[in-house]
This record gives structure tokens, sequence and C-alpha cells, in this order.
């Protein structure tokens, strides 16, 4: 058996290199910039461009697909080993200690967006299949890297990849963009609209959040000027932003961004506002809402349910909007095998008086822990690191194992370092980076000499 790590060593220069510079990228979905070629917008296609420019200087057979993914394979015949990454990200709220499109190291650490979800680890598994090219360890199986331009808004890339262009789907593959070691089971996930039609009391407008699978971090809130008001908001010590004319008080509320997997772990700014008006202005339908919606669990309403194998049910309110008299909320609803989902949206609805449509709905994914797949990429992280009592586990996130056959999460969070994807302190050890290619280059390895 070759020695990953040592092969590895070799391409630690320039995988930072190409890292940096794909990072440099603001590869955030952009409707303004949206043509034919590039779905996504300009800087979507920019990140994407860049990994076909580094595939070709790599010698590997290169596909744009419309401008909706970038696929790279190599090798001529045998079972095909799929890696399916991203290189589009979310965007970049919240306060950043520096340009989070400036991949600057240090202390062997860079803070930036997309840094760890998922060009890191796309840049990983990109020269884990360099290193086994140049090393002539691609023989009797084909290895196809494809990164998608649309993940974090629900995967209408490889949605269009498999099912518009009909692309091959994999024997065995895997997608870089989760924890250690594996992920063998994700919960469903059902994203809908909650709508409330009906005046807010003074409210004007909100506006609050950017995407529905991230914890809303702050809103901004208009009111007619309201001396009072804003007096109450410092007396509570409600954490805030404030700004104020003759006419108008603005006010931006604040909370803690987190993964819409993990509501628990963040703030919702849309949450805090919804009370604090709702009490200062006694708007029954706004502390409704905010009482029915409190816990993320769903305990606040009746339907919280933890499931033997995918675990508790977890509700996430990304974007809020109101004018017009209407208040609009993305719900980001995930949930595991004994679930029942309409009865769910039922009690949520029933308890807040908002109504819902369903916009999306994403089956559960679970994998038999005994699966060749599974028991081999578990060999090849426990090999490489030494990590002998390591347990595959079951998660919230949704990745792109759903949309691709024969496929888990594998990697690349290390347990004490997750990397906090979608928050502003988002981050990279370089000696993980490093680790990730070695894991991966094995893992593609051992996979290939398996029987399809």
């Amino acid at each position: 058996m070759p020695n990953f790590k040592k092969l590895a060593k070799n391409y630690e220069k320039v995988a930072l290199t190409a890292l940096q510079e794909d990072i440099r990228i603001p590869s955030v979905y952009d409707p303004s910039t949206i043509k034919k070629g590039q779905p996504f917008g300009a800087n979507v296609k920019k990140a994407l461009d860049y990994l076909a420019k580094l595939g070709k200087d790599y010698g590997f057979k290169v596909d744009t697909c419309d401008g909706y993914c970038t696929e790279l394979t190599i090798g001529e015949d045998g079972p095909l080993i799929g890696i399916y990454g991203h290189s589009d990200v979310v965007p970049a709220t919240g306060k950043w200690e520096h340009s989070p499109w400036l991949p600057i190291v240090k202390d062997g650490k860079m803070v930036c967006r997309g840094c760890a979800d998922d060009k890191g680890p796309l840049i990983a598994s990109l020269y884990a299949i360099k290193l086994l090219k140049d090393n002539g360890l691609i023989k009797g199986y084909r290895v196809r890297l494809v990164s998608g331009g649309d993940e974090e808004r629900g995967s209408s890339c490889l949605d269009y990849y498999f099912h518009h262009l009909h692309k091959e789907e994999c024997d065995y593959g895997f997608t870089p963009d989760a924890d250690w070691p594996l992920i063998y089971g994700e919960k469903a996930i059902c994203r809908a609209t909650l709508t409330y039609e009906g005046g807010l009391g003074p409210v004007i407008e909100m506006m609050g959040g950017e995407v529905p699978n991230a914890v809303c971090d702050k809103i901004l809130v208009t009111l007619p000027r309201d001396t009072k008001f804003e007096q109450y908001l410092k007396d509570k010590k409600i954490t805030h932003d404030l700004s104020s004319n003759e006419v108008l008080t603005m006010v931006t509320f604040k909370g803690k961004a987190a993964h819409g997997s993990t509501p628990e772990l963040g703030i919702n700014a849309a949450l805090i506002a919804f009370r604090t008006i709702g009490d200062f202005y006694h708007v029954d339908a706004l502390t409704k809402i905010a009482n029915a919606l409190a816990n993320s669990d769903g305990s606040s309403f009746g339907a919280k349910v933890t499931s033997p194998e995918l675990g508790t049910t977890t509700y996430n309110y990304g974007v809020v909007r109101y004018s017009a008299g209407v208040l609009s909320i993305s719900l980001d609803f995930r949930f595991g095998e004994t679930c029942n989902p309409d009865k769910a949206l039922a009690a949520l609805s029933d308890a807040s008086d908002l109504s819902y449509e369903v916009t999306s709905d994403t089956k559960a994914l679970l994998f038999d822990k005994k699966n060749p797949l599974i028991t081999t990429l578990m060999k090849a992280y426990k090999r490489e690191t030494l990590d002998l009592f390591a347990k595959p586990f079951t998660i919230g996130g949704g990745t792109y194992a759903k949309e691709a056959k024969n496929t888990v999460a594998f990697g690349a969070a290390f347990k004490k370092h997750p990397g906090d994807m979608h928050a502003p302190t988002e981050y990279l050890y370089l000696k993980d980076f490093y680790k990730d290619i070695a894991i991966y280059a094995r893992a593609i390895y051992m996979l290939g000499k398996l029987k399809a």
C-alpha cells in the first residue's frame, strides 16, 4: 500500500495556492448576472471555470456542463468513483475580522468564506486525485470530480447534471462536504413558506436573513418614529443598531448566525424582533408567532419528534420579509425516519396562525453500516488518522449524497475543528487541509479496488 501521507506532502504548497485563488472568487448566487452558460451568476461561473482550468492544466477530461457544474474525469475503464463537491458559497453576512474573500493564513489557520464549505475539501479532493494520477495509481477504475454551482440553494446543479444531462451515476462515491469520519444517514428536509396576512401594529417593513438554510442573524424593522420604543430597546438591553429621522425609526435586531441544520447553535434575530415589538406594542399576532416558534426543535408547538437513527426535528426560520400587510417566513424543517411532516406542519400552523406552502422536500438518506462503501471509507479514514475507535454517524444537514446514487458524506471537518460553516468565523486549519488530501487519496484508491 502506498504511503499517502508522504506522497501528499508533495502537493501541500500547490494545493494551498489553488485554494487561496478559489476563495478570492466571491461565488455567491447572483440573479442579476444570470445568463446562458452561467445560471447562478457571474462569480459562481468564475469559480467553476477556475476548477475547469486546473483540471485542463492537469490533464483531466473537462466538461463545464452548461455552467451548472464542472466535471473532471481521469481513467479509461472500470468502476467509476465519484466525488461531489461545490463551488458556490453562502453570502458573507455578519461581522468579519477582515474581508471574507481574503484568504490570509495566520498561525496555520485561515478565516474566510468558503474555506470549510466547500472549497477547502473540494481542492483537497482535486489534489488527492492528482496525487493518484501522477503516481500511476489510477488503474482499472475511473475517478470523476464534480463541483456544483447551486448546492447552497437546494442542489439544482446536480439535478440538472443527472436528470437533464443524464450523466453516469457512480459505482461508489462520496461528497467532501460534512464531518469526519463518515455520515451514513441524513435527515429529510422540507422547505416551506410561512405566511401571515394582516397588520402588525405600527410595523411598516421587515427585512431579515439571506438564505433559508442559515439562522436569521439580523433583521431591519422600519416603524414610525417612536422615541419611547427606542428607549425601551436600551432599557431592555436588546442587541440592536438604531437609526432614525423625524419620520422613521429603523432598528436592526441582531442575533447569531448558524447553519440551518443546527439552529439551536444560533440566535434568531427575527424571533427577537417579533417578541420585542409584540410585547411593547401589544401586537398579538407577533407575540403568538414568537411563542410558537420559540424552540427550534418544535417543542414550542408540540411537534418535537426524536427518531432512533436520525435524531430530533429542527425548524429554522431563515428569511423574513414584511411589507404591504404580508409577512413571509422561510422554513427549513429537518426530520428523521419516524416523523410525520404533515402533522408537524399542521401543528406549527395551528399554534402560530401562519399558513404554509411547501416549496421543496427531500427524503431521508440511510445506509446500512455494513455496506462495502461504508466499511471501505471507514478503513481508509482510520488508517490515515489512526483514529481507530471512530464510528459513522447521522446528521441533520443535507448533502449531495441525496442527489447522487451510491454516495455518502465523507469529511472534511474534524470534531475539534468544525469550521463554523455559514458563520462569519468560518475557518480551516492547514494541517487539516493537508491531512484531507492523504485521506481522500487512500479512500479513492481503496474504492477503486472494489468490484462494482
